[in-house]
């Protein structure tokens, strides 16, 4: 083949390999339990939208009342943990192929710029004590979404979980800071996560035994909205 037509291959290769390359927009998924509302999803796109228009895509999805084994199919406990049946639990991972099915179904993740992962969960883990668990389990659950998704990072949010269980006996009170301490170890550790505080969320008449582990009125919005800063602080630090 002539030099000039080896070249002119060559080019139309490289056209095509950039053009199939080219990336664009901000994929936010956000997932989680009864915190993270559709009211959550509100006040988020209030403030990327804000800053990004057009270019953010968020999808949501939340289930009341599941533990995190809910999206982590191979969900396991230390052995000898006095709950560790709930490794071989038929429920474990039912979420997670909900959520990707909805991911798919609203974009191709492996065509965004970034995709974030937005999460808040864990009060159901707290109160049965699973806080020894967590970090492996957050870890399999991240690892298999950007697999499944076929992109190779994902930078996370973590709502920590509220102070309400501090307010409790003594054992309640030991599960929830090692639940809180943990959500903000995977947070401060990765070089992609990041955590927020969300315990200024709550009224003060949560402070007894019987307090509302949920945010109610506006916070939910006022939760997705420093959700939506955290993420888009994110975005400007890559």
């Amino acid at each position: 083949m002539p030099s000039f037509l080896r070249l002119l291959v060559l080019g139309f290769i490289l056209a095509l390999f950039c053009h199939a390359e080219e990336k664009s927009g901000h994929l936010f998924i956000l997932s989680g339990q009864s915190n993270m509302t559709g009211n959550v999803k509100k006040g988020f796109a209030d403030v990327v939208t804000k800053a990004l228009g057009d270019k953010a895509t968020i999808v949501h999805h939340c289930k009341p009342g599941r533990g995190i084994r809910f999206w982590v199919k191979d969900y396991s406990l230390p052995e000898g943990h006095p709950m560790a049946g709930l490794s071989n639990n038929k429920s474990n991972g039912e979420e997670f192929p909900k959520l990707v099915e909805l991911v798919k179904k609203s974009a191709d993740a492996a065509k965004f710029k970034t995709v974030s992962f937005i999460w808040m969960q864990g009060e159901s883990d707290a109160n049965r004590d699973l806080g020894v668990a967590y970090e492996e389990n957050f870890k399999k659950l991240t690892t298999r979404l950007k697999k499944e998704l076929g992109i190779r990072e994902m930078p996370f949010v973590i709502g920590r979980i509220n102070d309400v269980g501090l307010y409790g006996d003594e054992k309640r009170k030991a599960a929830w800071t090692r639940m809180r301490k943990v959500q903000q170890k995977l947070g401060n550790e990765d070089p992609l996560g990041t955590w927020i505080d969300t315990d200024d969320f709550i009224t003060e008449d949560h402070k007894h035994a019987k307090g509302n582990i949920h945010y109610l009125g506006q916070m939910p919005v006022k939760l997705g909205e420093r959700f939506g800063e955290a993420a888009l602080k994110q975005l400007e630090a890559k």
